[in-house]
């Protein structure tokens, strides 16, 4: 599975038999192994909060839909759990540009990560040589670089939550349309597709048209990104 076809998907709370919200985002553990914990938009109008779900209470992942068993499974933060790298431009060791980060691939059932993909192609996890909150570098196939850490180390990216960050969303529709919970969003920073072109500008409003446009271009997980990121 990948993480594109987790975003945007309905949350389903078993109990009571209603649609709780939207998945907009996840966190990861810090070596970039696992999904820890999914961020979701809710879709009360009187519970605008952004509200969190430990992966490992996520029930099933169905069509569109991730099952949970009641409400107890959101919570209203979650630790600082790191944030995905999609959108982190990526380099081989010998310095040649792989594009930005599009996608995760991880395992259906324990959401372990397996293969970071790129716009220049998917790289096993294992290929990952080093990372910060700026880039990722990968290994070359069949090389034996090491990275030695230096004196000072560099801390792994982690993500700045604010516990109690309130946000504007719409209702999810009768008929559900999937990433709605985009329309009427302002992205953070400018948004291109894999080739340079520009899909939206930083402080744009976004519609159902630069939706679907994103999805048509493979960008709809960095347009995602862009719209949640925090100011």
């Amino acid at each position: 599975m990948k993480i594109s076809e987790l975003i945007g998907s309905q949350v389903l709370s078993l109990s009571g038999a209603k649609i709780c919200g939207v998945v907009c985002g996840v966190r990861l553990s810090d070596n970039l192994t696992r999904v820890k914990t999914a961020e979701v938009f809710m879709s009360d109008d009187d519970d605008c909060e952004r509200k969190f779900i430990d992966i490992r209470k996520i029930r099933s992942v169905g069509a569109d839909t991730v099952i949970i068993m009641n409400d107890g499974a959101l919570a209203p933060d979650c630790p600082e759990y790191t944030r995905s790298p999609i959108n982190l431009p990526a380099y081989s060791e010998s310095g040649e540009p792989l594009g930005r980060i599009t996608d995760l691939i991880v395992s259906d059932d324990k959401f372990t990560i397996t293969s970071i993909c790129t716009a220049e192609g998917t790289f096993s996890i294992n290929d990952v040589l080093s990372r910060s909150d700026e880039l990722i570098v990968f290994r070359l196939p069949g090389s034996r670089t090491r990275v030695t850490s230096s004196k000072t180390r560099v801390p792994a990216p982690r993500a700045s939550l604010a516990p109690s960050d309130r946000v504007t969303v719409q209702s999810v529709p009768e008929t559900p349309y999937r990433y709605s919970f985009l329309v009427g969003k302002r992205p953070a920073s400018d948004v291109s597709d894999t080739s340079g072109r520009r899909i939206a500008y930083a402080g744009d409003i976004i519609t159902r048209a630069v939706i679907d446009d994103a999805r048509r271009r493979g960008a709809i997980v960095r347009l995602t990104e862009s719209c949640i990121t925090e100011s």
